[in-house]
């Protein structure tokens, strides 16, 4: 994390990062429940977050610049932010805390086998967000063709690793010019399942070689 905490200080130091996050969480269009690091630096990107001299911080960082802020803050009890494993929320009732666990529960469990992120895993419905033994989490332009709880056949492709299986919607996130999705897989055949334990490593190593480049950043503050 030595990266990415000297990236956040140039970041804080030169483009406010802190108080302009602080700022924009408490927008009440910021989409409620508890959020990735990942769904927030999508989140953030909605709101032009990342303009100006944070547009140069790669996609794959920024969830990083997120997590790294978010650990700290999560640890202030002044802050508000509550962190259960891999989520966080800005002062979430007693309820959602509970709800919270009950999700984290289950992403542990996915987690299992992992989560990834992989420019070059490609589906034919739009942008892979990322992978997970559970599910995938995509992105688009335009008006969704799909509603929540409609089932999908996916195609997903990470170089000459092929996937196909059902996914169903579980959440869909819609504005004038693109939209957002979290797919879960369904029914599931042992082999289908099989091929996703061998995609997920294959994406995590490509994505590896991409953030070998994350160091370069550094240089912007010398």
């Amino acid at each position: 994390m030595d990266a990415i905490s000297e990236i956040f200080r140039f970041l804080d130091r030169h483009t406010g990062f802190a108080k302009d996050f602080d700022d924009l969480v408490q927008s009440p269009q910021w989409s409620p429940g508890w959020l990735t690091s990942h769904q927030i630096a999508e989140e953030a990107d909605r709101f032009q977050f990342w303009s100006s001299v944070r547009s140069r911080v790669p996609v794959h960082t920024r969830p990083q610049l997120i997590d790294f802020y978010l650990k700290h803050a999560s640890n202030d009890d002044n802050s508000g932010w509550t962190k259960i494993d891999d989520q966080y929320q800005l002062n979430p009732s007693a309820d959602a805390i509970d709800n919270g666990k009950a999700v984290d529960s289950h992403n542990v469990q996915n987690r299992r086998h992992g989560r990834v992120q992989c420019e070059m895993l490609t589906c034919q419905i739009g942008e892979v967000i990322n992978l997970s033994a559970s599910g995938v989490m995509l992105k688009g332009r335009g008006t969704s063709e799909y509603a929540t709880d409609s089932r999908v056949q996916l195609d997903l492709k990470c170089l000459d690793h092929k996937l196909s299986a059902t996914a169903r919607v579980a959440w869909l996130r819609q504005d004038e010019k693109a939209f957002r999705m979290g797919m879960e897989f369904v029914d599931l055949t042992p082999d289908q399942a099989q091929r996703i334990r061998e995609l997920l490593p294959i994406a995590a190593a490509v994505q590896s070689a991409d953030d070998a480049f994350t160091s370069q950043v550094t240089h912007w503050g010398k």
